[in-house]
C-alpha cells in the first residue's frame, strides 16, 4: 500500500496536479486580500512572498506564507497602496479635466501631457516597491526610494514587469476564470527577473562596502 503511494506520489500527474493546486491557492488568497481595496499593497507583497518562498525555498506551506507576510506587511503594505491611490485619483482628475475641460472651459493643449506626470511616480516605482516590501526591511521611505532606483538602473527589466503586468491583467479580464491562476503565474516571472536585480544589487553595495573599507584601511595606515 505504502508502495503504492509512494508511486502516486512520484508520478509526473501528482507533482503537476500538486502544483497547479497551489497556484490556485495562492491566487485565491491574493484575490480574497484584494476585496477591501486598501488592502492591495499588502496582498501583492504577500503573493510576491509566497511565490518566492515556494519557488525558491521550496516550501510546501503556501497559505502560511502567504498570511505570516500578509501581517507583517500589512501596516507598510497599506500606506504604500493608500500613496498609489492618491497619485493615481490626481492623474485621473489630471487627465479627465485635460481632455474634457473643467466648468465647460477647455483646457490648452499641452495641458494633455502635464496631466501624466503624477503617473510617473507610479510608473517608476510600482514594479520593484512590492517585492522589495515583501524581501527587505527598508521603511516606507527606503522601500519607494529604492524601488525607484532599481527600476532606473534595470530599465529593460522593469519594461518588461509592466508586460507580464499588462498581460496578465488583460487574460484575466478576457477570461475571468484565468485569474485563478494568473497571479501567482504572473508574480512568477517577475520574482524571476526581480529577484536577479536584487542579487546584482547586493553584489554591487557589497563590493562598494569593501572598497570604502579598503580606503579607510589606507588612510589609517
Amino acid at each position: 500500500m505504502k508502495k503504492s503511494f509512494d508511486h502516486i506520489q512520484n508520478s509526473w500527474l501528482y507533482r503537476l496536479s500538486k502544483v497547479i493546486g497551489d497556484v490556485v491557492i495562492i491566487s485565491c488568497l491574493f484575490l480574497l486580500f484584494c476585496l477591501p481595496v486598501v488592502t492591495i499593497g499588502a496582498s501583492v507583497t504577500a503573493l510576491y512572498y509566497t511565490v518566492y518562498r515556494k519557488y525558491k525555498k521550496h516550501s510546501d506551506e503556501p497559505s502560511k506564507d502567504f498570511m505570516r507576510s500578509l501581517k507583517e506587511n500589512l501596516k507598510n503594505g497599506i500606506i504604500i497602496n493608500l500613496i498609489y491611490m492618491i497619485f493615481c485619483a490626481i492623474a485621473g482628475f489630471n487627465i479627465y479635466f485635460a481632455f474634457f475641460g473643467f466648468g465647460g472651459t477647455k483646457l490648452p493643449d499641452w495641458y494633455t501631457i502635464v496631466s501624466l506626470v503624477p503617473l510617473l511616480p507610479v510608473i517608476f516605482t510600482l514594479p520593484f516597491v512590492y517585492p522589495l516590501l515583501a524581501r527587505f526591511s527598508n521603511g516606507i521611505k527606503g522601500t519607494l526610494t529604492n524601488s525607484y532606483t532599481l527600476c532606473m538602473i534595470n530599465f529593460p527589466k522593469f519594461l518588461l514587469i509592466w508586460l507580464i503586468f499588462i498581460v496578465a491583467l488583460a487574460v484575466s479580464i478576457c477570461f475571468p476564470p484565468a485569474a485563478l491562476v494568473t497571479p501567482a503565474v504572473a508574480m512568477y516571472l517577475t520574482q524571476m527577473i526581480t529577484e536577479k536585480a536584487f542579487e546584482k544589487a547586493i553584489e554591487v553595495e557589497k563590493a562598494r562596502e569593501e572598497k570604502a573599507d579598503g580606503s579607510e584601511v589606507a588612510v589609517d595606515g
